[in-house]
């Protein structure tokens, strides 16, 4: 995976699935539709996934072609992430390849092959990769790692082993606490995913150095496999 400076934050999230695409928030209280299957503990072995129970270990490569099954079907999806303090919000439609990703430090749509950027001081405007606004400039060229906040797309980057270390609740749904470290561009992730019986991703956190800095980075899926109203910028 390319990563400019920019991006960095944007990629570890990503990486471990908003991206999800992406731990440690609250419990929601506010029922939301949950994926088609997630409270069928049969699903899982359908997809020839190992069950989930305490202590259990899997590979990272089977974690995620395990998540991609699962999180492939979805009508859309919002979450909330926090990547090194700065707090965001991501919006998702996969089948009109659609994404909104806003946060104090720039915003970005896409809609199909069409971007747009907005930067904390400016309107909304096409991307432009040569802007002469360095937050214009890097928001559009991050516009192409953007389609990985899709759920099925950001499992791909899942590898290392991970160990069931504890249950939890989120969404109204059972899930398991899959703790783990991946290593992304030199860098060790040390990764808690939250997923349910049958592979859904619902929360993760991350957290690395680099270049001595402390990255923390959390994620949770506020809505799930509900359709986002994601319109282009007037």
């Amino acid at each position: 995976m390319r990563v400019n400076k920019w991006g960095v934050g944007v990629v570890l999230a990503t990486a471990v699935l908003l991206t999800g695409c992406t731990g440690g928030g609250s419990d929601s209280t506010t029922e939301k539709k949950p994926s088609a299957g997630a409270s069928q503990q049969a699903e899982a072995p359908e997809m020839d996934c190992p069950e989930l129970k305490d202590g259990a270990s899997l590979d990272g490569s089977v974690l995620g072609d395990c998540v991609a099954d699962a999180m492939s079907e979805t009508a859309g999806y919002a979450a909330t992430s926090s990547v090194m303090g700065i707090d965001s919000t991501a919006r998702v439609n996969p089948s009109d390849k659609a994404i909104e990703t806003i946060s104090p430090a720039g915003s970005l749509i896409v809609i199909g092959d069409d971007v747009w950027v907005k930067s904390a001081t400016s309107d909304w405007q096409a991307a432009d990769p040569s802007s002469s606004d360095p937050v214009i400039a890097a928001l559009s060229a991050s516009a192409a790692d953007a389609s990985l906040l899709d759920p099925t797309k950001a499992a791909d980057a899942v590898t290392g082993a991970f160990t069931v270390t504890g249950t939890g609740e989120r969404l109204g749904q059972a899930v398991y606490l899959l703790s783990g470290t991946m290593e992304q561009q030199g860098t060790a992730v040390e990764v808690v995913f939250e997923v349910t019986a049958d592979y859904v991703v619902l929360a993760s956190s991350s957290s690395a150095s680099l270049e001595g800095q402390s990255v923390e980075v959390t994620m949770e899926i506020t809505e799930w496999d509900v359709r986002q109203e994601i319109v282009a910028p007037v």
